[in-house]
């Protein structure tokens, strides 16, 4: 019973609680405020705000975007704009050329830290932009900061070390210092007297020189070996007054070109055609022995497989030399005892030599076939105080001579022990001063032969005509022993100097430095000035 009262009355509950809820009055719903519209000007100021926003946005992105694309093309591909007089920066079209060509992998180890090389002052930052410039010509280099054993020598920081990747031990090691010249009085100052910085001492960057040259080594399956004939029972073998610095430079040339050049003694060292493929013989001021003549036959004859040769340069410093004069006759040539110099005054070159500033003739090309290969021939050749080569054979079953430079037309001779200068000055037209003798014989239906090769004067390699890049002397030098010795044609690359340098561009350098540096920025400028007026004004 009290279960059911007690369900009767929260039923009543319910009830009642049901009853007043429907009696409550309703409340009624608020009505939904309308959306107020836009007008036209509003509508228009949105959109051209919407679209200001998301140029804005995409440009932005476009630049970040762009600068990390940029930061990473430029490592692999010369973006760089080199604006010095010189190309200070760059490397030549001649080691563009042979590095895009490289069919080995080659490692330029720097022996320095990369931040250290990059922070240590305008000269490391030449050396670091120059490598930058080889790798982003060819993906057979690569520049590294490790390097394998392979090397006896003393090395230094900063040295740069360029070997073969697949071969260690191939290696050269350019040292830093090579790769600058310098005011010596300057570099002493700085290095013993604390006067200046020995970078104030800097004249001229070699770096392409010698990297290029180390390049040339490396990469040659077969060198050519050189035994450069400087001195005789340790004395010079030439006039070390005069010619002191063209042995230097020439014998430089050789080894930048990739010969391996080694140093001989006439008289103490062997001439060996097992060791050697090349004899450099350099003015010498007395004759050669007997001993020494038979020694350089049989190095040319070698055991009658040939392929040897000589390179022999006369001057005007030398002496009587009947046994060398000999040795040459038997191979088609005879140097005179004569000097071609210059009788038309027009025609003359004035040269700046180290026996002083002279008035010399010019030099033709006779053979072509010993310049193929050289990027211009149509810069001088000078040909300084020749004595001239007369041509033996006009035929010889075993043996061929033949002219490689004459003079000029408008040469007269001059004797050369003369106390007094010619009062005769007839022209004498074209003489030989420079040409070579090769004798050759078939073995086993094989072509075999020697060479010499002779050059009227020592100047003609002088140190100030190699080294000037408007002379053609040193790069047709290189390209005729190149021709001779089947090396192919040879790269000659002159200093860049660093006095004096200033900006120069070409006229499409000048349209592309202003459109980087004036319309482009002027475009976005503008380009922002009206965008923000029709913002305001919206």
């Amino acid at each position: 019973m009290a279960e059911n009262e007690n369900e009767k009355q929260e039923t009543s509950a319910e009830d009642v609680s049901s009853s007043i809820a429907e009696q409550k009055p309703a409340v009624p719903e608020k009505p939904a405020k309308p959306r107020k519209k836009m007008n036209a000007a509003a509508q228009k100021k949105f959109k051209y705000g919407t679209i200001a926003t998301a140029i804005t946005g995409v440009v932005t992105a476009a630049v970040i975007g762009l600068n990390v694309l940029v930061s990473q093309v430029v490592e692999k591909y010369p973006l760089k704009l080199d604006l010095t007089e010189t190309g200070m920066y760059e490397i030549s079209d001649e080691s563009k050329n042979y590095v895009q060509n490289l069919s080995k992998d080659v490692n330029f180890t720097v022996l320095m830290k990369e931040n250290s090389f990059q922070t240590s002052g305008l000269t490391m930052k030449m050396v670091s932009e120059l490598l930058e410039r080889y790798a982003q010509n060819s993906d057979k280099i690569d520049v590294v900061n490790t390097y394998q054993k392979g090397y006896s020598g003393t090395l230094a920081e900063g040295d740069i070390i360029v070997s073969d990747a697949s071969d260690p031990t191939k290696l050269r090691v350019v040292n830093v210092g090579s790769l600058f010249t310098y005011d010596q009085q300057k570099l002493m100052a700085a290095r013993y007297y604390g006067q200046g910085t020995i970078e104030d001492a800097i004249t001229g960057f070699a770096g392409e020189q010698n990297l290029t040259a180390a390049l040339l080594y490396v990469t040659d399956a077969n060198p050519v070996k050189i035994g450069f004939i400087q001195t005789a029972n340790d004395n010079p073998v030439f006039n070390y007054e005069f010619h002191a610095g063209a042995v230097s430079v020439m014998a430089a040339s050789l080894s930048k070109n990739g010969y391996d050049v080694e140093a001989v003694d006439l008289y103490k060292d062997q001439l060996d055609p097992a060791k050697f493929d090349v004899l450099v013989l350099p003015a010498p001021i007395n004759d050669l022995t007997a001993t020494a003549v038979d020694s350089i036959s049989s190095f040319l004859y070698n055991d009658g497989d040939y392929n040897r040769s000589l390179i022999y340069i006369a001057d005007f410093t030398q002496g009587n030399t009947p046994n060398l004069d000999e040795l040459l006759s038997t191979w088609g040539l005879e140097v005179t005892h004569d000097l071609a110099l210059e009788g038309d005054t027009k025609s003359a070159q004035q040269v700046s030599l180290a026996v002083g500033n002279v008035a010399v003739p010019l030099a033709s090309i006779v053979d072509t076939r010993f310049s193929e290969g050289m990027a211009n021939t149509s810069l001088p050749i000078v040909a300084p105080l020749c004595r001239p080569i007369k041509l033996l054979w006009d035929s010889n079953t075993n043996g061929i001579t033949a002219s490689l430079l004459k003079s000029s037309s408008t040469v007269y001779l001059n004797e050369m022990n003369a106390q007094k200068e010619n009062t005769d000055k007839s022209p004498a037209g074209e003489q030989n001063v420079m040409a070579m003798s090769t004798r050759s014989q078939m073995i086993d239906n094989v072509k075999h032969g020697s060479n010499i090769m002779v050059l009227g004067s020592m100047l003609l390699l002088d140190s100030n005509v190699m080294q000037d890049a408007s002379y053609n002397n040193g790069t047709y030098f290189v390209n005729a022993v190149n021709v001779m010795t089947g090396k192919g044609s040879g790269l000659v690359i002159a200093e860049k100097r660093l006095t004096d340098q200033t900006l120069t561009l070409s006229a499409g350098d000048m349209r592309g430095a202003i459109m980087a540096v004036f319309v482009v920025p002027t475009i976005v400028v503008v380009a922002g000035v009206i965008v923000l007026m029709r913002r305001r004004n919206k």
